[in-house]
């Protein structure tokens, strides 16, 4: 008795709410989905790591320019993508926190595309300060990371944390201005557990690079090794 409840209550959200695509509006088969496969097959996924100082590929992962910066820049794909800008704005903006599988598995395919060994790695999110984590509900971030660590089975750690409650980099004018909103952001509880260690350093959108800077500076400072910072999409 109870499926045929079950079922008809799932036929009637169907009729009242139709599950669509967040991307083409179209109707999806699957409730659970939240963009058609049409559409998330459109996303281009990058293949190499990037310089975070001037976004050159890096063939083969090494180092050809900018070997000052304390690490490299995994991009999965490109902001000006409209199917992945898209998917982002709605999983920051809109809080669609359910999309944040869709895109780690972007991430993981990636990861595949570049050959990395990351079996070795922490994984460690970038930390939203506690009363906007309050305001937003989630952190974006760590619901990526913990998908990409579950795959990996990498150990994930949370001992990042944003001390200062600074503004939005979104809307701030140039790279000097984003560079010192940062300053001081964060903070290493534990940092036993990073001295010595490869890190994968995550977060949704790559922008100027003050955010991953600043972050990667305090993890050098207590002890980390290589740094390679995932990112979905960079700008």
């Amino acid at each position: 008795m109870f499926p045929l409840i079950i079922k008809a209550r799932e036929i009637l959200l169907d009729i009242l709410f139709p599950p669509l695509c967040l991307n083409c509006q179209r109707y999806l088969e699957q409730r659970d989905k939240l963009i058609c496969q049409p559409c998330l097959s459109l996303v281009k996924l990058n293949n190499t790591l990037f310089c975070p100082v001037c976004r050159a590929r890096l063939a083969e992962n090494k180092r050809i320019c900018h070997y000052d910066s304390p690490y490299f820049l995994a991009a999965a794909g490109n902001y000006d993508d409209p199917v992945l800008q898209n998917l982002i704005h709605y999983l920051k903006y809109k809080y669609f926190k359910n999309l944040a599988p869709t895109l780690a598995e972007l991430a993981i395919k990636y990861i595949g595309n570049c050959k990395l060994e990351i079996g070795n790695f922490i994984v460690v999110p970038i930390p939203l300060h506690p009363k906007r984590e309050r305001q937003r509900g989630f952190n974006q971030a760590k619901l990526i990371a913990e998908v990409v660590a579950k795959k990996f089975d990498s150990e994930l750690f949370e001992g990042l944390k944003r001390v200062k409650n600074n503004k939005p980099q979104v809307g701030l004018k140039d790279n000097e201005a984003r560079i010192k909103n940062m300053a001081g952001c964060f903070k290493i509880e534990n940092p036993e557990r990073v001295k010595g260690r490869n890190i994968l350093l995550v977060d949704d959108v790559f922008t100027s690079g003050a955010t991953m800077s600043e972050a990667a500076k305090v993890l050098k400072e207590n002890g980390a090794q290589k740094i390679i910072a995932l990112v979905i999409a960079k700008a």
